[in-house]
């Protein structure tokens, strides 16, 4: 097993302005400074989940936009044809990418799609259970396995971080080390989401990542 990766900030203060300057970067696409400005993202249910987890999906969603704007709108819309995307029984994301740009049509919506096939990005395949999302994009693609029966806090939490990452963390918790938090609790943003809520160093870095959003849209 390769070593992790761990970035690492001398001070509370070097770890927010790096995360408030990030957003330099995602002003270069246009498409997601203006879905985060818009607010709106639509959720496609292409998988076989039943009514009442898709209510819990969308209330994880509602919740975990709520760190940042009250002001989101979460559409929910019929399910698409996938099987264009589909080989080897999985559904390739880049063609999910793809489709989505296309389909808004000059609209600015993040698109949420709920499957029940396992993804591919490039030779990597998902397990079910796992996301993946394009951060740039605002695409989030989340698999479900038809035959199992997903607890509650799975919808709570997992969804959630993935939601986060959707937002503009694109990290995870363990990336990162940060001088100047006292030990910090279980984070959403830890590897299949062991907690129910950000840490103190994770919710300061999405924070200041909006921050920066905002600080640009008003110059």
């Amino acid at each position: 097993m390769s070593k992790q990766l761990v970035t690492k900030f001398n001070s509370i203060r070097e770890w927010k302005d790096y995360c408030h300057d990030t957003h330099k970067s995602y002003l270069k696409n246009e498409y997601f400074t203006r879905w985060i400005e818009e607010k709106k993202i639509d959720v496609f249910d292409c998988s076989k989940l039943e009514k009442k987890e898709i209510g819990m999906i969308t209330m994880a969603i509602e919740n975990a936009l709520k760190l940042c704007s009250r002001s989101f709108k979460i559409r929910l819309n019929k399910g698409l044809d996938l099987d264009f995307a589909i080989s080897g029984g999985c559904i390739n994301g880049a063609k999910i990418l793809n489709m989505a740009k296309k389909m808004r049509n000059g609209s600015c919506s993040a698109s949420v799609f709920l499957a029940n096939k396992r993804a591919k990005s490039g030779k990597k395949i998902l397990e079910f259970g796992d996301a993946l999302t394009y951060v740039s994009d605002g695409v989030t693609i989340f698999t479900f396995d038809p035959n199992i029966k997903y607890p509650k806090r799975f919808f709570k939490e997992v969804i959630a971080h993935e939601v986060f990452h959707l937002l503009g963390l694109n990290m995870h918790h363990y990336d990162t080390k940060v001088n100047g938090y006292v030990k910090l609790p279980k984070c959403i943003m830890e590897y299949n989401a062991p907690a129910e809520h950000l840490c103190p160093k994770c919710k300061d870095g999405l924070l200041s990542f909006w921050e920066g959003m905002k600080n640009a849209k008003s110059n």
